[in-house]
């Protein structure tokens, strides 16, 4: 069964032989100007769909969150990505029309700048001195917005899905920090504060947003709420490589961006040294403008294998800009009140994740987690699916 994280779109294609007299008759071709002929359906269809995704390697979910009080481990980078849609295609029409919403918070930075971090977080002492280089960027992205989308047929099993979003923005972070920090051993332990263990440090910050995220809000600084809209495209590929191979290839904001009209930005440069006066400057300046934000894209793959008329065997791929994650699993079919139903268990190795999807003609439900434990799970997916024609 595949990986289905997203909307589905039901597909019969026929495949005809002719046979006369124990003799194989010719193979009529489809001539080159029907390869992209639009595909119509017979049955208005409805689907719905709502995933979340979430990875975070240095620390848990919650804790990233939340304190930073789990212990630090290796890592560069956390995410989370959301999507919900529901899409109508008509009786007899080449279209497809939907309502979407998408959400995206991703962060990468550098693993120094996570120790230095979690050490602030967590109220910890230098006990010697160290350089840190600090690197954080942040790409965050809510939104709502419609598309439109059509079917084409390719070659012979293969079908290629296009939608096109306009896109309604509704909160943007986006910016970075670089610079760096020397640490150094406290003279006024024990009463010393981690704040103490701070020898040197520079940094300069750039980042807009629709709300100040840093409290700029107690420096009089009260932007107007900015106005953004955008677009961005989904595809999809599918067919059959073999009588027994299918493949799947689902891309989501390609070449998306939002333009963002008067939103607010910060331009700092920090300087700090327990030895210079004033202790700290702060410079810089608070102003509005006009940006072109980057959509995150997000790839989905899926190779599925019928091995026999029962088990079915797969490999799937997840990809965004930051990381791409592997999925093994096998599915087997069962009767659910006279209900074709494929429950399929996962493993993703990268993350000792493990998971199970059920799904059936109507919707589906695929739930993935390296623990059952909310405050310790570092990787979480969830998906939710429908569909409905008459």
């Amino acid at each position: 069964m595949k990986s289905r994280l997203s909307v589905y779109l039901l597909v019969t294609l026929p495949v005809c032989s002719a046979f006369a007299e124990d003799k194989v008759t010719d193979i009529e071709v489809a001539p080159l100007t029907n390869i992209f002929a639009p595909l119509y359906h017979d049955a208005t269809q409805v689907q719905w769909s709502i995933t979340a995704n979430a990875y975070s390697p240095t620390q848990s979910i919650h804790s990233f969150v939340d304190d930073w009080d789990a212990p630090l481990e290796s890592g560069d980078y956390a995410y989370a990505q959301g999507r919900a849609g529901v899409e109508i295609m008509p009786a007899q029409s080449m279209f497809s029309y939907g309502l979407d919403w998408r959400y995206d918070y991703l962060m990468k930075f550098s693993e120094s700048t996570a120790q230095v971090y979690h050490q602030y977080k967590n109220k910890q002492i230098s006990t010697h001195s160290q350089v840190y280089p600090l690197s954080l960027q942040v790409q965050h992205n809510e939104r709502l917005g419609i598309h439109i989308g059509t079917q084409a047929t390719l070659f012979d099993d293969w079908t290629l899905d296009t939608k096109a979003h306009l896109w309604k923005g509704l909160h943007s972070i986006d910016g970075q920090i670089y610079g760096q920090l020397l640490s150094r051993v406290p003279t006024n332990q024990p009463s010393a504060s981690s704040k103490d263990s701070v020898d040197k440090a520079v940094a300069r910050l750039d980042y807009y947003y629709d709300k100040p995220a840093l409290g700029e809000e107690n420096l009089n600084w009260h932007p107007a709420t900015p106005q953004g809209y955008g677009y961005s495209f989904d595809i999809s590929l599918q067919g059959q490589l073999t009588d027994n191979t299918q493949l799947n290839i689902q891309a989501y904001d390609v070449l998306g961006h939002m333009y963002w009209k008067d939103i607010a930005s910060t331009n700092y440069d920090l300087e700090y040294g327990v030895n210079r006066r004033p202790v700290y400057t702060i410079e810089g300046k608070l102003l509005t403008k006009d940006v072109r934000q980057h959509l995150p894209w997000q790839v989905e793959a899926s190779l599925t294998h019928q091995l026999d008329n029962q088990w079915q065997l797969g490999l799937q791929t997840q990809s965004n800009e930051y990381s791409t994650l592997y999925q093994l699993s096998a599915g087997y079919p069962f009767q659910l009140d006279s209900t074709p139903v494929v429950v399929t268990g996962i493993v993703e190795p990268q993350t000792q994740a493990f998971g199970v999807e059920v799904d059936s003609a109507y919707g589906g439900v695929k739930f993935l987690a390296d623990s059952l434990n909310s405050h310790s799970a570092k990787r979480a997916e969830i998906s939710l699916y429908g569909r409905y024609h008459w």
